[in-house]
């Protein structure tokens, strides 16, 4: 049986070893996708942990960190200093993609957004941002990666005027499952009525981010169309071509009670 997995440091919220082993059980394949949870203290012993993975996903807080244990890297993974994806060794970030894909059909009033975090998810999300020619404000408390951000995507880290910010991204873990009570610290009601309000959480589906956003008459997403997006790619990388495919075209139904 060949083995994918997921590594990370809390687990609990995730929903991809439910897409991809429903997937490899749809088309009878003979391979498994674990949830792989490893306490920040025990991250140097990452190389026995994935020796025996034909490819794995990365998230919070890893997606930086495993960069040194890896082989290689693709050009944008390089870029952005900023994993989510690996086959054989070999890094690839597959979220900024994602991220941008799930951004097709919104209609962004304006060019401007609000990125709040500095991790890797803010990485993808920045990356993605400068491709699409979006200005970028960032929100982080910490210093040293907000000059890297600076530096990287150009992101400017004064405090925007509300009323220009066609979009705010909350790339943090706030008000991810089971911590559902957080929420990044940001008046949502200075903002523009037609902004719209992005949370990368996915479970659950409506974070207490979004659901203030949608008092206050805002758009919303969540992050499940970029989950999808991203793990078609992996599944590409992966060389399961029409298992994306099948991803992209039908999504997973029906999902786990909760979302």
């Amino acid at each position: 049986m060949i083995r994918y997995g997921i590594i990370g440091e809390h687990l609990g919220h995730t929903l991809s070893p439910f897409i991809y082993n429903s997937l490899f059980k749809k088309f009878g394949i003979d391979a498994v996708y674990e949830k792989i949870e490893i306490p920040k203290d025990e991250f140097v012993n990452v190389e026995n942990v994935i020796r025996d993975l034909q490819g794995f996903n990365v998230t919070v807080p890893y997606k930086e960190m495993i960069i040194p244990y890896l082989k290689s890297l693709s050009e944008d993974a390089k870029e952005m200093g900023a994993v989510n994806t690996v086959s054989n060794l070999a890094g690839f970030n597959t979220d900024w993609q994602g991220f941008k894909e799930s951004l097709n059909g919104i209609d962004l009033k304006g060019n401007t957004a609000l990125v709040i975090g500095s991790g890797g998810a803010s990485r993808a999300v920045c990356f993605a941002f400068k491709k699409m020619r979006i200005k970028i404000y960032l929100k982080s408390r910490n210093l040293q990666k907000s000059m890297e951000f600076k530096n990287l995507f150009g992101a400017d880290l004064e405090e925007p005027d509300p009323g220009s910010v066609s979009i705010i991204v909350n790339a943090t873990p706030l008000g991810m499952y089971p911590d559902i009570d957080g929420m990044p610290e940001i008046d949502l009601s200075k903002f523009s009525k037609d902004c719209v309000v992005y949370d990368l959480v996915y479970n659950p589906p409506l974070t207490r981010f979004l659901r203030v956003a949608k008092e206050l008459g805002l758009r919303t997403i969540n992050g499940y169309a970029m989950l999808i997006n991203q793990a078609t790619l992996n599944l590409r990388i992966w060389s399961m071509e029409d298992l994306g495919d099948y991803l992209l075209r039908n999504g997973i139904h029906p999902l786990p009670d909760g979302f």
